[in-house]
């Protein structure tokens, strides 16, 4: 006998549920889930589950430390209170409630397995949901599924997203919303007007382009003028773009319950906050975050752990919705969770070029999956499938 053990970045939930050794393919093999429910509740590309061997809790009891979403009709999820960590998917139908696991699902990137085992991927379901492809586009040569037994090829979802890019409309602001509508974004296009650059707006490189390790001596300097985040139009006259990236650290992992987190990065003087009675405000200071009510009262924030010195980390409280991530080196600038850019189902190219050197901190994740190391030779077979310009 052995656990799987599944626990929430602050240390405050932790469930150990007994498995038998040889463990069971199904424990370790990851069902990817691209639906609208989990790209907006948990605020990645995507979700990533196990089914429980059995219940964590009683489902008629939720710990106090563990807030209860009900994301629809069929199911909720419950993430922690404090950190937000997504921890647990349920359905709550009768017939899916009937066996030992009473519906529950384990949110992978909060699960530790037994001693020398390793995820895998099953299947990624409700591709359609994400109209140009989603996660899936960047996965070659799985088992995609767009229900849990209708296969798609990789052929397939290059269809579905040449039909996507064909179809493109650009938009004057780009909308981004968690699951249940308490925080709405509104992103203004960059410009290239002194309070988006150096000195004002401020950040060291990032992981997704340069590695961390990288010796300080041997990274490139911030330009001033053209600095990392602003990035070229995708077409000749449209507005400049913002940059994205995927992350697979072991911190953004616990935190969205999922194997990766995808990241926008911008300046805080291109977002606006959409309080409850329809005003439009700039983006908060993290002073404002954490002092004033009118924030406060919106978006949670969870300061960092011993080994995220200086992190501020936001999330929706009702919803559990991962919203940003703010850092020591930073100055007026800011990461948002990219699920919450994907209303209208789509990657939003056309304001976010999407990095595809490197998936950051894969290294993190070597011993874990191998599905960080699969989306590095996706995204590099996309941007040649798309001519070299993505």
């Amino acid at each position: 006998m052995s656990n799987l053990t599944i626990t929430c970045h602050c240390g405050r939930n932790s469930f150990s549920l007994p498995v038998t050794l040889p463990l069971d393919s199904k424990y370790k093999n990851v069902h990817v889930c691209l639906c609208s429910d989990c790209r907006y509740q948990n605020g990645t590309f995507a979700g990533t589950f196990i089914p429980s061997p059995s219940a964590p809790f009683d489902p008629e009891s939720t710990p106090e430390t563990l807030t209860r979403y009900k994301s629809s009709a069929k199911a909720c999820r419950y993430f922690c209170s404090t950190c937000s960590s997504q921890l647990f998917f349920r359905y709550e139908t009768p017939e899916l409630t009937k066996d030992e696991d009473q519906g529950f699902f384990l949110a992978t990137g909060c699960l530790e397995l037994p001693p020398g085992e390793k995820l895998g991927i099953d299947t990624i379901g409700y591709v359609k949901d994400a109209l140009d492809g989603g996660l899936a586009s960047w996965t070659p040569g799985k088992n995609i599924t767009t229900t849990f037994d209708d296969p798609l090829t990789d052929e397939d979802i290059h269809a579905l997203e040449a039909t996507a890019m064909s179809q493109y409309t650009d938009t004057e602001k780009l909308e981004g919303a968690c699951h249940c509508g308490r925080i709405k974004l509104r992103v203004s296009r960059q410009t290239g007007k002194p309070e988006e650059l150096p000195p004002h707006t401020f950040s060291d490189n990032t992981d997704a382009v340069i590695p961390c390790w990288t010796p300080r001596e041997d990274q490139p300097p911030i330009d001033e003028k053209n600095p990392w985040w602003i990035r070229d139009a995708q077409d000749p006259g449209k507005g400049k773009r913002f940059l994205g990236g995927l992350c697979t650290c072991k911190s953004c992992r616990t935190i969205a319950g999922a194997e990766v987190q995808g990241w926008v990065f911008i300046p805080i003087v291109c977002i606006e906050v959409i309080l409850p009675n329809g005003e439009a405000v700039p983006w908060p200071t993290k002073e404002q975050l954490q002092r004033e009510s009118k924030y406060k009262d919106l978006i949670s924030t969870y300061k960092s752990t011993p080994g995220d010195p200086g992190v501020l980390r936001g999330f929706c409280g009702g919803c559990g919705a991962n919203v940003f991530w703010d850092g020591l080196t930073r100055r007026n600038f800011v990461d948002i969770s990219a699920g919450l850019f994907t209303h209208r189902g789509l990657r939003e190219e056309g304001w976010i070029e999407w990095w595809t050197g490197r998936v950051s901190y894969v290294e993190e994740s070597l011993e874990r999956n191998d599905l960080g190391v699969l989306l590095e030779q996706g995204l590099k077979e996309w941007k040649k499938r798309l001519g070299g310009t993505v």
